[in-house]
């Protein structure tokens, strides 16, 4: 896949992931954008090489919440 399609692809599930963030579990917009940023998940999706960004938005928003959950990403 060409970098600019997967680049699209990653903004769109970084934008879904940060508004499940605000809408499901109720954090402030500021808040959703600096815990999804700072997370491994967020460095696993924007490294290209792991594929994740063909992955859903929600299949991504559950790796987080696992991460978050665990303090850090569970194979």
């Amino acid at each position: 896949m060409k970098d600019r399609n997967a680049r699209y692809l990653f903004e769109g599930i970084s934008a879904d992931v940060v508004r499940y963030l605000v809408e499901r579990d109720g954090m402030e917009l500021t808040e959703a954008i600096s815990t999804f940023h700072n997370s491994e998940t967020f460095s696993k999706l924007e490294d290209f090489s792991t594929g994740l960004y063909i992955e859903s938005p929600a299949y991504v928003y559950d790796l987080l919440l696992s991460e978050m959950k665990n303090g850090r990403l569970v194979p």
